[in-house]
Parts: structure tokens; C-alpha cells; sequence
């Protein structure tokens, strides 16, 4: 067996070609140089390598000769942006040449359309290294890579002795920093895959107008404000405020500005948000609008069309922590999951007490809450499509709970059109505590390749079956089956044609590393990069999300974790090529 050891250290590019290289034998793309004019190489036996010198007589330095003198150097970028670009300077003190020192002009094309252009003093008597400019850049390809330009600067200081002036060149280094400081909470992704894709801006940035220093969000969804303007709005919830500008816990994004919803929005903390008709139903943890004109028990529903909060009855006993359509009931019905026991039905002053387990749910045209499918324990998930073209809607609901209606359906039930509860699975054939008695269904999702072909329900979490496998399992013709035996516990789950993408917490010992790719058609893991903790190994891997770009290779995996490979480094989101295998 072969290994391939990468070292991931900053982007470097050197005057010199010669001294050029790439970080990885495999990387197909090397930083280079290129020279025009009279540069010729210095070596100081007190310097720690050779570098080029452009020396002309001061009074040429505006010549067409002396400034078109150019040092053309391409670093390798190897991951999309924002650095800090330095320049490394040999001390004039190495030559005996300082009363020659004159200014170098930089300019960095960083991306497809934006360069910068500054002038940097040579003047240092010993050696130094300082930082020139900074900004976005992309990602080097076959197709676009950034560039440095080193010229003589037409004018620079001349110290009026100098009988000719000089400037250096050694080499740049590009070090990654922190994109943005000032999200606030939110982070706005651009979907135009276009052929400049990530060229000439980050496909990431904050809003134009955003929350305040310290906001926290826990919900973002969309849809129109109301009739009039049916652009789409962004509808944020969380826990923030801004009292100058008048909301509170809720607020909407459109035409680059944050402004309030009506009543200044809603005095406690927004969890939770989902669109039905025209109207945004919210969760979370409140008694009522900001301006306490209007009573409301952790959820509530905001009408876009006449900009009104609208209690849910008598609300619910606790907090709410999601909401999502529900199909299953039609385009009429919302669903609610949290932390609370209770529901309160009827009206404002008839109020009536309602058992319920963490599960409740919201008849949109009748204004009132409907029967709820009876799950014996609490759920921990809900989610609600159409799995596949041609059949109903149905709905997956996953958690702590061991009976549906008189079913023994242990972790996982289907959920049907008509308000039934099938079990999924064969009596005697379901999921099993795992060897330490611990039980949880985190994730799960209809796989089916691209064919056509019938599609296979899968779950994620921390259980066995039965045939001997562990945390993730997959229902063939009634009984769950092993689609191996995965270490640690799951937590997400997602497929790209044939590739099951299994992501968790890693452990290492029992040989998981926060993710596992299957190949479903061959039953057998797929090799990829392994990811990295702080520490350069996988004990504290974790991956929350795998999510798949439409219409390409591409991966997005994200959680704890700080590097793949061994050489990419990528805190905490990183995007897995699947045709490559990294």
C-alpha cells in the first residue's frame, strides 16, 4: 500500500522559478514566474537564498525600458478566499546598497475583474517580510489563476546621492483569513452557478443591511411580504433586537434593508418558521408580540396580506423547536415539534387542555388544532415531501417512541395522506437498542439512483439490527438490513446516484471518522479523505450536514473539523468532489 504525505502550509510563489514547487506531488497545478526586462539574480552570502535585482540609472527610471521591467508571478491557491498577500524584502544591508533602494509597485490581480495597486518601500536594512494588500481570491484552475506584477515604481523615493536605483524581489506568501466578522448570525449564499463561478466574488457574504453586533438566528425562511409587492422576502427569527429600528426577535430582509414586521415583531425567542398560503406560522419560546397588543402561547401566525399577528388558539405548553408544512394533511396543515406536553384548543376564554408528545398540529383553514398521529414517546424529528413523482406526499417522522396507534414500529413510522400511521417494518424484524442499550434515530431519507428505480428508506442514529449491523440500516422487503457497521453515532445522511454519504461523530476506535461513503451498487465503502480535528487526526471529528450541489460533483460536508487529507485545510465546511474521491 502506498501513501501520499501532503504538507498544507501557506500559498508561496517565488521570483525565481527555479525555487518554485508545489506542496503535493499530485497537485497538477505549480506556483511559477516569469521575467521581462534586465532583472538579473543577486546572491548575499548573509541572505537565505537568491533573489532578482532590477537596477537602472535614476535618470531612466520613467524610461519605457525600466517600467516595463516585469516580475509576473502566479501563486497556487488552492482553496477560494480571502488572504493576506506579504512580500518578502532582503535587507539592503546584504548588498551594500541601501543609498540605491527605491519603491517596488505591486499590483495583484486577485479575480477575474478586481485588481489593486500599491507602492511598497524597499528601504529596510534587513531583511523583512510586510504585508502588501489583502482581499478575495479564487481558487486556482486551468481556467483562471491569480497574479502578482513587481515593477520599478516611476516614483518612488531616490536618494539624491544615488547614481542609479535598485528594487528586489524575492517572493509573496498568501495567508487564509477570516472572511467575514460581521455576520451577525446570518449568512447569505449565492446560487448563480455561472461558467465564473467563485472568480470574481465569493459565492458567500453578509447581508447588505444586517442584525446587530451579538444577534443570534435560529430560523430563516422566505416568501412574499404581502400582495402588493410579490418579490420574495426573508423572514429571519432568532434572538436579537434593534430598538432603533423597531423589532424584535423576527424580522424581514427585502431590498437590502432589515425592517420591522408589524407590533415590532415578538417579545421572546424565535425558533422556528414555515409557510402555509400567505401566512408565516412561528415557534419558539414567547408569550406575544413585542408590543404586547397581542397574546400568544410560543407559536403564532403572521398573515402577509394584512401584516397582522393571529394567536393559535390558546398556543402550546413549551417550547417549540420546529415547524414545517405537513403533507401528508394537504396544503392546509402545519406541524410543530418541541419541548412541551400540552396544547391548549377552543377559545381565548373556553381554553381546553390537550395532551399531546412534543407533536402537535395546525389545521390552516379551519384555524384550529387537528387530530395528531399518536406516537407512543416524543419524536425528535419530522420531515415532510414528496419523495417521488407519481406518488402522495407522505412524511417520516423519526425519535423515542416504540408504538404507532397498536403497531409496534420501533424508531421509525410512515405517515400517510389519509392521517393512517403504518409501521415500516415486520414484527420481530426491527431496529434494536445497540450493545450499550442506547436507542436514537437521528436521520433518514428515500434512496433511489437516478434510474428510476424504487426507492429504499434508510435511517442514521445509534441502534443495531439484527443481522449485525450497527447505526445505520436500510428497510428491504420489510426488515431493516445492515448497510454495514458504522462506529459511531449518525447524524446525517444523504445520497448522490449510487453513494450513500453517512456522517457523525466520530470514533475512531471502532474505525469511524466522522464520515463513510457507500457505494450502494457494490456494497462496499468508497475511498475518500479522511477529515481532521485540531489535534491532525479524527478523534473529534463531527459532521452535522451532508448536502448535495444539484447538477455537479460536488459535496458540501459540515461540522467540527479542520482539515481533509491531511493538506486542505477547511474549518468546519468542506467540499468533497466525488468524481475525484477528494
Amino acid at each position: 500500500m502506498g501513501y501520499l504525505l501532503c504538507q498544507s502550509v501557506d500559498a508561496e510563489v517565488h521570483a525565481i522559478d527555479d525555487y518554485n514547487s508545489s506542496p503535493c506531488s499530485a497537485q497538477t497545478i505549480r506556483p511559477s514566474s516569469q521575467v521581462t526586462g534586465n532583472w538579473q539574480q543577486t546572491t548575499a552570502a548573509s541572505y537565505k537564498g537568491a533573489y532578482l535585482t532590477l537596477s537602472v540609472n535614476r535618470n531612466d527610471i520613467t524610461s519605457a525600458a525600466a517600467q516595463s521591467a516585469t516580475v509576473t508571478m502566479v501563486p497556487f491557491v488552492p482553496e477560494s478566499g480571502f488572504y493576506k498577500l506579504y512580500m518578502s524584502i532582503p535587507g539592503c544591508q546584504n548588498t551594500n546598497t541601501c543609498i540605491s533602494r527605491t519603491s517596488a509597485k505591486v499590483t495583484w490581480l486577485m479575480n477575474g475583474k478586481n485588481s489593486i495597486v500599491t507602492t511598497i518601500k524597499q528601504h529596510n536594512l534587513v531583511d523583512d517580510e510586510v504585508e502588501v494588500l489583502s482581499g478575495y481570491v479564487p481558487a486556482s484552475s486551468q481556467n483562471f489563476s491569480s497574479a502578482i506584477y513587481v515593477q520599478l515604481a516611476s516614483d518612488g523615493t531616490v536618494d539624491p546621492q544615488a547614481a542609479t536605483v535598485e528594487v528586489v524581489v524575492d517572493s509573496f506568501r498568501l495567508e487564509r483569513i477570516t472572511s467575514y466578522t460581521n455576520l451577525n448570525g446570518v449568512l447569505q449564499l449565492h446560487d448563480d452557478l455561472t461558467s465564473d463561478l467563485q472568480v470574481n466574488r465569493p459565492l458567500y457574504e453578509p447581508l447588505s443591511a444586517g442584525l446587530p453586533t451579538g444577534s443570534q438566528v435560529y430560523s430563516a425562511t422566505h416568501g412574499v411580504s404581502n400582495d402588493t409587492n410579490p418579490e420574495d422576502t426573508l423572514f429571519l427569527g432568532g434572538q436579537f433586537f434593534d430598538s432603533d429600528q423597531g423589532y424584535y426577535s423576527i424580522a424581514q430582509y427585502r431590498d437590502d434593508k432589515v425592517t420591522a414586521l408589524s407590533s415590532a415583531g415578538l417579545w421572546g425567542d424565535v425558533r422556528a418558521m414555515a409557510f402555509v398560503g400567505a401566512s408565516l406560522y412561528v415557534g419558539g419560546s414567547f408569550n406575544g408580540t413585542a408590543d404586547f397588543a397581542t397574546a400568544l402561547g410560543n407559536v403564532g401566525e403572521y398573515n402577509t396580506t394584512d401584516q397582522k399577528w393571529y394567536p393559535m388558539a390558546g398556543g402550546v405548553g413549551g417550547v417549540v423547536s420546529t415547524a414545517v408544512p405537513y403533507a401528508p394533511f394537504g396544503p392546509r396543515a402545519v406541524a410543530f415539534m418541541g419541548d412541551f406536553k400540552s396544547i391548549y384548543a377552543g377559545e381565548a376564554d373556553d381554553l381546553l387542555e390537550l395532551g399531546v408528545e412534543g407533536l402537535a398540529m395546525w389545521d390552516a383553514l379551519a384555524g384550529g388544532w387537528t387530530n395528531t398521529p399518536f406516537l407512543q414517546g416524543q419524536p425528535s424529528m419530522l420531515y415532510s415531501d414528496t419523495w417521488k413523482d407519481g406518488q402522495d406526499s407522505v412524511a417520516f417522522a423519526a425519535g423515542e417512541f416504540t408504538a404507532a396507534a397498536a403497531l409496534e414500529a420501533n424508531g421509525a413510522v410512515l405517515l400517510t395522506p389519509s392521517q393512517n400511521i403504518q409501521a415500516i417494518d415486520m414484527m420481530g424484524y426491527d431496529l434494536q437498542p445497540d450493545t450499550q442499550g442506547r436507542f436514537m434515530v437521528n436521520a433518514g431519507l428515500w434512496y433511489a439512483k437516478s434510474n428510476g428505480s424504487t426507492p429504499a428508506l434508510v435511517v442514521g442514529g445509534r441502534f443495531s439490527t439484527l443481522d449485525g449491523g450497527a447505526n445505520v440500516a436500510r428497510l428491504q422487503d420489510g426488515k431493516w438490513q445492515q448497510l454495514g457497521d458504522i462506529g459511531g453515532e449518525v447524524l446525517t445522511l444523504n445520497n448522490a446516484a449510487n453513494l450513500l454519504f453517512v456522517g457523525g461523530v466520530a470514533n475512531v476506535s471502532a474505525g469511524f471518522t466522522g464520515l463513510t461513503v457507500l457505494d450502494m451498487d457494490k456494497g462496499r465503502e468508497y475511498n475518500t479523505q479522511r477529515l481532521q480535528g485540531p489535534d491532525g487526526d479524527s478523534t473529534d471529528v463531527r459532521v452535522n450536514r451532508v448536502a448535495i450541489r444539484a447538477d455537479t460533483s460536488m459535496v458540501v460536508v459540515g461540522g467540527n473539523f479542520t482539515a481533509a487529507g491531511g493538506m486542505l485545510e477547511c474549518p468546519y465546511i468542506c467540499t468533497l468532489d466525488i468524481n475525484e474521491g477528494q
